[in-house]
């Protein structure tokens, strides 16, 4: 299978070139700003021209977009550039694989439900009502990468793992310093294992599994549940974790109470369930 990463660089997509690559698929990956060994194109998919002549040149089979501006409140603030690379810069890609003839696999958000707790955990059914830009313009990406006649959406939440930085690499970087953590405990949702996604990734391109998908872990909890969890399999002093609520904690965009989401049509369709927190840290030890 010859698959192309867009946004390669970034936690999912380093995973997903690492297991292409263990599989004895051929594979490629962009990156913009920051190149790392598992990325080999420079791309900015803001740039229709660019993007066309990239997927054009390698005739993948199949395409996962996983290139975001994910700074959710910063999108709040840079509406411009959020909606050029979330929706935009999305069609450009979608466009580029339906000229291929290529499975195109987009990679959404959580956010784009309002996270009502008596309404979850939400199905690929409920009514989509995003609560922020950032998730506005994912939803408007999904909408866009709907051009390509063979798509895939898959909409993950909190994705986490030790390939890039991201929130677990960072508290675990403040727990072995012995740091005081203030996590807020009343955004809830059912986090997502990075390793899992990709292999759902591949394995939907593997299988031309279109449609859309919801693509998290499969237990529900808050943030600090979670990161308490993670204290407590990694071995280090649960103490230091303090919770705090939402309105204390002070962020610019609305974030959901409970975005819990449900996996398992995904889980069904590729034969494989995600991980719970507590079995992919064991693994992360």
């Amino acid at each position: 299978m010859r698959v192309i990463v867009i946004g390669g660089s970034g936690l999912v997509g380093s995973n997903i070139v690492e297991q292409a690559e263990s599989r004895g698929d051929t594979v490629r990956s962009t990156h913009l700003d920051n190149q790392v060994e598992t990325t080999d194109i420079e791309l900015d998919k803001t740039d229709a021209g660019r993007t066309q002549s990239v997927i054009t040149d390698f005739d993948p089979d199949v395409i996962v977009d996983t290139a975001a501006f994910h700074a959710v409140d910063d999108c709040e603030t840079k509406r411009n550039q959020a909606w050029s690379v979330n929706a935009a810069g999305t069609r450009n890609v979608a466009t580029a694989a339906n000229e291929a003839g290529a499975h195109l696999i987009y990679l959404s958000t959580d956010y784009v439900f309002p996270g009502d707790p008596v309404e979850t955990p939400y199905t690929e059914s409920d009514q989509i009502q995003p609560i922020n830009y950032y998730a506005e313009t994912k939803y408007a990406g999904e909408r866009a990468a709907r051009i390509a006649d063979e798509v895939t959406i898959l909409r993950p939440s909190v994705i986490y793992g030790t390939a890039s930085q991201n929130f677990v690499t960072w508290a675990l970087g403040e727990l072995e310093d012995n740091n005081e953590l203030t996590i807020v405990d009343d955004q809830t949702s059912s986090p997502t294992y990075a390793p899992d996604l990709a292999k759902a990734c591949l394995r939907i391109g593997e299988e031309t599994q279109t449609g859309l998908y919801h693509s998290t872990g499969p237990e529900s909890m808050s943030r600090y549940e979670f990161t308490v969890v993670l204290a407590e399999v990694c071995g280090y002093d649960t103490g230091l974790i303090k919770p705090i609520t939402t309105e204390e904690f002070g962020q610019e965009a609305p974030r959901p109470t409970d975005s819990t989401l449900d996996s398992s049509t995904l889980y069904d369709a590729i034969d494989y369930e995600f991980r719970d927190p507590a079995s992919a840290f064991e693994e992360l030890r």
